[in-house]
């Protein structure tokens, strides 16, 4: 499995975690007022499953990237602060969207999100990179 990741990288990890990210980018921009939930999950659950997927996503991709060498050893660095920084960001841009404000607790439900996805990033890859001996 990790050498099909690592030579089919780009479609099957890197067009997904685009739709991805412009998904969440499209979510956060919606009013809240034109928003139909239907889910009726917490808010906070919301943000840490999407920052969830996004750092799996996010995570393998710099895992499996050959132009950075360095980014793809600290691809859990990277992928930490790449998300808390989005997450921020995101927030922020939030407060100019009618009916929406930027929330502290929504930033550590996405960042307790990122922490949680690349801890399963990381389990993933040491339990595939041990039944793969030509990594």
């Amino acid at each position: 499995m990790y050498k099909y990741l690592k030579e089919n990288r780009k479609k099957v990890l890197l067009i997904p975690l685009i739709i991805y990210w412009i998904i969440i980018l499209i979510g956060t921009t919606i009013p809240a007022d034109s928003f139909v939930d239907t889910l009726e999950i917490s808010d906070k659950v919301k943000h840490f499953v999407a920052y969830f997927g996004l750092a799996i996503l996010l995570g393998l991709n710099l895992h499996f990237q050959e132009k950075w060498k360095k980014l793809s050893f600290y691809y859990i660095i990277a992928t930490l602060v790449i998300c808390m920084t989005y997450g921020v960001l995101d927030e922020l841009h939030q407060i100019f969207i009618p009916n929406r404000m930027a929330e502290f607790l929504d930033w550590v439900a996405d960042s307790l999100g990122t922490i949680t996805g690349l801890l399963v990033t990381s389990v993933f890859l040491q339990k595939i990179m041990k039944k793969s001996p030509l990594n």
